[in-house]
């Protein structure tokens, strides 16, 4: 019976579990086709999350830097001709008589012509480029009193090609000449440049008045009555401002603590200049011409791209800025750059926008409002109108800045119609794709969408 029984445990059958089964190949097949379909849902749903994301970002990027450098721009073009509680379209009365309008008009800053180092060619590079802007130095008639246009204070150059109009000053404004190389200006973008005194100025109190030998006159200054430091130092320009009621006067000054004594043959004769103390309507006030008179230039340059993957040779045009000749990198992705001037025009008595060349073409009796009296020529003539060149500059109203942004890194695969745009300066009836090169640059257009920021600012200096 034991052994019957051993007999029957060693000959019964061993069977499997079920769970230790292996699969069948259709079974197998099935499995790994199941799986492919989930990664490919999977890493479908992540690129199309990582393009939005590139997208978006890109976007965000060209809002930025659109909002950001255009505000920069507005801020400037804000200060246009400024001066503290004084504009240089200031009214006709002279510094004393009003029989004297005729020498100290609206509109003029007056200069002495010399001696140097107060004017051009060899003297403060503050006034350096005068002689190029405002009038013909060599050519002005005695008695050497220099009316500095409002025209100075904002100028544009009208840039389709390599070259602009007028043309570019050249030398210490740092703006480089157009071209397709790194440091290059980018072809077709307009330039600007205003100039402005920033700060308050200091107040003061004439301690001893002009004398018709020596032409001194010494003004005491309270230095806690500005914004920043007393930074007068010898030789400075000092730019006096009586507010409204007069231009305001440019002359040399040596400086003994916080008194000012201008410099002799730096002013107007007793005459014609007698500064006074401010009243209650009035703070008159002192600035310091060579150290607070700001230049400041935008244009479009062209920068290697410093990414360290980037495609070797890559450039990506960059908006400047530059002030009093040190220029700094505002923000990357600017291929175009333009302004347009709203500009009185006397034949039609509207406003005209005009670029920059259009600007200074119309500068002509017809068009600008009446000059000064001080560039009158004198002698049997009235007024000779390349006394005060491009007149019509310092009839602006406005001036319309249009840039055009992209996204500076290639977005990634895009469709051709999500390339498109529109930059209303060059007209069209709406956006269209670019072709192998950007128009007017001459870029490549790259993988990249574009968005066109405009601003229209009033300039509040604006001469009558």
């Amino acid at each position: 019976m034991i052994e019957t029984l051993r007999h029957s445990r060693r000959a019964a059958p061993h069977a499997a579990p079920a769970a230790q089964r292996g699969l069948s190949l259709i079974e197998l097949m099935v499995a790994m086709l199941l799986g492919l379909l989930v990664s490919a849902g999977i890493v479908a749903l992540f690129s199309a999350t990582s393009q939005t994301s590139r997208v978006q970002t890109a976007m965000s990027r060209i809002q930025e830097n659109g909002r950001f450098a255009m505000s920069r721009v507005e801020a400037d073009l804000r200060m246009a001709g400024a001066i503290f509680r004084q504009s240089t379209a200031a009214s006709s009365k002279s510094w004393t008589r009003a029989a004297e309008s005729a020498l100290l008009s609206r509109n003029t800053i007056q200069v002495n012509a010399s001696p140097n180092p107060a004017m051009p060619p060899t003297g403060n590079p503050v006034l350096r480029d005068l002689g190029t802007e405002t009038g013909r130095l060599a050519e002005w008639p005695a008695p050497a009193m220099y009316p500095l246009s409002a025209s100075f204070f904002v100028r544009g150059y009208e840039c389709s090609t390599g070259t602009c109009v007028p043309a570019v000053p050249s030398g210490a404004n740092g703006i480089p000449a157009a071209g397709a190389a790194v440091g290059n200006r980018v072809v077709g973008s307009d330039v600007l440049t205003v100039k402005y005194t920033r700060g308050t100025g200091w107040l003061y109190t004439v301690t001893s008045p002009v004398n018709s030998s020596g032409y001194n006159v010494t003004l005491a200054v309270d230095t806690t009555s500005g914004d920043g430091t007393f930074n007068f130092a010898n030789d400075d320009l000092v730019l006096l401002s009586q507010c409204g009621s007069s231009p305001p006067m440019l002359f040399q000054a040596t400086v003994a603590g916080n008194v000012l004594t201008a410099k002799a043959g730096t002013l107007l004769d007793a005459t014609k200049f007698k500064p006074t103390n401010g009243d209650l309507t009035c703070d008159a006030r002192v600035f310091n011409f060579t150290r607070d008179f700001v230049t400041v230039s935008y244009w479009l340059q062209l920068v290697a791209d410093p990414n360290p993957g980037a495609t070797a040779g890559r450039l990506i045009p960059t908006l400047m800025r530059s002030e009093n000749g040190v220029a700094q990198e505002l923000v990357q992705g600017v291929e175009r750059l333009d302004f347009l001037y709203g500009a009185a025009m006397q034949t039609n008595g509207g406003l005209a926008y005009l670029t920059a060349n259009q600007v200074s073409s119309n500068s002509n009796l017809a068009n600008c409002p009446k000059p000064s009296p001080a560039f009158e020529s004198g002698v049997g003539v009235n007024i000779d109108i390349w006394r005060e060149p491009d007149c019509l500059w310092r009839a602006l109203r406005s001036i319309e800045a249009h840039a055009l942004f992209n996204t500076v890194d290639d977005v990634g695969a895009m469709a051709t119609q999500d390339m498109a745009y529109w930059y209303s300066v060059d007209g069209g009836t709406g956006p269209a794709a670019p072709g192998t090169s950007m128009p007017v640059t001459g870029l490549a257009p790259g993988r990249m969408m574009r968005r066109e920021f405009v601003s229209l600012v009033s300039i509040r200096n604006g001469s009558n």
